[in-house]
């Protein structure tokens, strides 16, 4: 499929396997991430034992998948995409703006497609209720997404001085939108495809180039202001220090690791309790690929983030006290969550986290 206006374009330049049902779940991923692509894969496999769905993971090149891996249950979808080169990526790789060509992939295969980034965590089968979340939207909703951490985190951390993030977060409240979260996508394939979202998403991109500040995030807000349907948090459960807590308490159905937050290299109370899984696959199927899994302030003693030693030094004892303190507010956790009401919080637009969903499960 080709955007003229654009001159972008996708094409699937090698397949394996064929569709066999009406719906996906989809990935899209580079050489780097197609390990914890495959882990997530595996995960939903094994909660949705009669698969409800097909399971797709794109990539640039087939032959990074290991020969044992290539199981009849996962379609690997080889992309070659043009076009985008100049976009801004930041510490991402350009795989993160193909989820956008997704519709136009797959525009005579799939009704809806549900697109998860590589780096979330299937908690507990969410297949059967996403698709009652699905039918309670409008019926020409072309995009749908839950709200960022960012918009939980402006609403409970009161005093809390305001960053660049936030206050980027907050221009989208002055047109009454609800900042998205873009790891957990589910497309409308026909009503995407008719509204001409692609072309109006990168004309977007290309536009406000140097004030993306989360990219393809960024422009799928940007552009699609009154066109995304709210998904509920618990579909994309953000891990971070307002939410890591209660976790458990509220047992969502996705959990997102954002930032730096990977269980596979960085070691803090965000991951502990997922390493070991994350460990147990990557020595199985991708040995070359292990690497130590270190604090934030081990990574940066490896790896300094200035040249100036002296200024190295006060920029490390900086953060390492701020970790400290991070510490210290996390054994008041009771305290902040009364004070801050979280779970208050959650249950409202624009998080609606359902009652219902709490410790329960989906057959």
């Amino acid at each position: 499929m080709t955007s003229n206006s654009l001159n972008i374009s996708a094409t699937i330049s090698r397949q394996t396997g064929e569709a066999k049902n009406k719906n996906t779940l989809a990935f899209c991923v580079d050489e780097n991430y197609l390990p914890y692509a495959l882990f997530t894969a595996e995960q939903f496999i094994r909660l949705h034992p009669e698969l409800p769905c097909d399971i797709c993971i794109c990539l640039p090149d087939i032959s990074k998948v290991p020969d044992k891996l290539k199981n009849k249950q996962i379609r690997f979808i080889e992309l070659s995409i043009s076009g985008i080169d100049a976009l801004p990526v930041g510490r991402l790789s350009l795989a993160a703006y193909h989820r956008l060509f997704l519709p136009q992939i797959f525009e005579n295969t799939y009704e809806y497609i549900v697109y998860l980034d590589a780096d979330t965590y299937i908690n507990k089968a969410f297949y059967k209720k996403l698709l009652i979340c699905i039918d309670s939207f409008s019926k020409n909703f072309c995009v749908a997404a839950a709200a960022d951490i960012m918009e939980l985190k402006v609403r409970s951390h009161l005093k809390e001085r305001q960053k660049k993030v936030d206050l980027y977060v907050k221009t989208y409240h002055k047109l009454n939108h609800i900042y998205r979260n873009s790891g957990v996508l589910v497309f409308n394939t026909d009503n995407y495809n008719k509204s001409n979202i692609l072309n109006k998403v990168f004309a977007y991109a290309v536009d406000n180039a140097e004030s993306l500040q989360c990219h393809d995030q960024s422009a799928l807000n940007g552009a699609l202001l009154d066109n995304i349907a709210l998904l509920p948090f618990d579909f994309n459960w953000q891990i971070h220090k307002t939410t890591y807590q209660i976790t458990d308490t509220i047992n969502p159905y996705i959990i997102h690791f954002i930032s730096d937050n990977k269980p596979w290299k960085m070691d803090n109370k965000f991951t502990e309790g997922y390493q070991d899984y994350y460990k147990i696959f990557l020595e199985e199927n991708f040995p070359e690929t292990i690497a130590d899994i270190l604090t934030a302030y081990e990574q940066r003693c490896r790896t300094p983030k200035y040249k100036n030693p002296v200024r190295e030094f006060f920029s490390i004892q900086g953060h390492r006290l701020k970790n400290s303190a991070d510490s210290i507010q996390s054994k008041l956790s009771t305290l902040q969550k009364n004070k801050n009401n979280i779970q208050n919080l959650l249950i409202r637009k624009p998080f609606l986290v359902s009652t219902d969903h709490f410790n329960s499960e989906d057959n």
